[in-house]
């Protein structure tokens, strides 16, 4: 069975102080420069059970890339040790086993057998390969002059096409146009459908929530979080607005009278956040009253990335009472579709009286989603429209 154990999993580099630039400094200090070590992965032990996909989550410098390419047998780790039963397949970083000066034909043969396949086995798939990066006019160009999305589209399409049993993403989706990118989600999707393992360090907490079963969240190389995708996405968030106090976590936020215990973005019961036009979509906030209100309204905003309304509403427009009672309540925001153009939307949630002049809770960005879907406007909403001519 494939899966990958790592056990207390250490990393350390050495910082030089000083850097001596002629051969006679180098010399006259040879086995004396001085030093600092760091542990770019400090003690991290976690498992990646068979046929799962977990994420890998942190700031720009927490050992993400370090931890997985300790993993994938680039870097030794100096403690610990690391399992893995299966066919690996690793996708590390841009263009990693190409040779800028070879053709993309010739750099599909040499890393196809770094990755163990024979050449043989690289002819029979070469057509597919080619084909999923959408290269067939390229390819027999030098890959000095691909773009980097060039690079990462034969990169992806060799990895999609050797039958991993063990895969390794490091921000594979960070580059490539969006069609390129829900073409590789839906790839990862199938790989997950065969049972194939997959460690996946992706910056969009939203997208590594809504595919992973477990995440693990490092900071400054230790784990600070592991486990259940939302709870371990809601403490990376704290870690990375730690010094921001307007960003308050839907599990911290709370006021005098009403607090949020949880807000969710559910799609047939299941949490999501990653949502497409058609998707019957519902907006879960449980509240909890100190005392007895008798005009509170729960209310909702729905914001695209820039911070602009995109829709709001609340109890009093929909006609359903608000909590009076003290204690807990549910509220269910249900949406037939949502009809919004691509890209990364949050959610505001908040309490108020009904006349709107007393304000009894206000969380911002509850929860956040993003949207994937077939078209290519501009905007924010999507609008069945169709062309012609005559």
């Amino acid at each position: 069975m494939n899966g990958i154990s790592v056990r207390s999993v250490t990393k350390t580099f050495r910082v030089y102080n000083e850097q001596y630039q002629t051969l006679k400094e180098r010399a006259l200090h040879f086995g004396k420069i001085p030093f600092h070590e760091f542990n770019a992965v400090s003690d991290v032990s976690f498992e990646a059970k068979p046929g799962s996909m977990v994420g890998i989550l942190g700031h720009n410098g927490s050992g993400k890339s370090t931890l997985l390419k300790c993993i994938a047998g680039t870097l030794t780790p100096n403690h610990g040790k690391i399992v893995a039963h299966g066919r690996m397949a690793a996708l590390l970083e841009l263009g990693a086993g190409f040779h800028p000066e070879l053709t993309g034909r010739e750099n599909l043969y040499l890393a196809g057998s770094i990755l163990g396949l024979r050449r043989h086995e690289i002819q029979s798939k070469f057509d597919e390969i080619v084909d999923f990066a959408e290269l067939e006019e390229f390819i027999d160009n030098q890959m000095k002059h691909y773009s980097s999305g060039m690079f990462t589209r034969l990169g992806f399409a060799l990895i999609a096409n050797i039958e991993p049993e063990i895969l390794l993403l490091d921000e594979v989706l960070a580059v490539g146009d969006e069609a390129f990118q829900n073409k590789c989600l839906d790839q990862i999707r199938s790989f997950r459908e065969e049972g194939v393992t997959i460690l996946f360090v992706t910056h969009s907490v939203d997208l590594a929530a809504s595919l992973c079963d477990e995440l693990v969240v490092l900071d400054h190389g230790k784990v600070v979080a592991s486990g259940d995708p939302t709870e371990s996405a809601a403490t990376y968030r704290r870690h990375l607005y730690a010094g921001d106090k307007t960003a308050v976590s839907a599990n911290e936020a709370s006021t005098e009278q009403i607090s949020f215990p949880k807000v969710s973005l559910l799609i047939d019961g299941a949490p999501a956040t990653v949502i497409r036009p058609g998707d019957t979509v519902t907006l879960q906030v449980e509240t909890n009253l100190d005392h007895d209100l008798k005009d509170a309204v729960i209310a909702y905003a729905i914001r695209e990335a820039g911070g602009e309304l995109v829709n709001s509403s609340n109890t009093r427009i929909l006609d359903v009472p608000g909590p009076k009672k003290s204690g807990p309540s549910t509220y269910s925001f249900t949406f037939e579709g949502l009809p919004l153009l691509n890209g990364h939307y949050s959610i505001d949630i908040g309490a108020h009286s009904l006349d709107g002049q007393r304000q009894y809770a206000q969380l911002n960005e509850a929860a956040h989603f993003t949207m994937v879907g077939p078209s290519h406007e501009s905007g924010i909403s999507w609008l069945p429209v169709k062309g012609s001519v005559s």
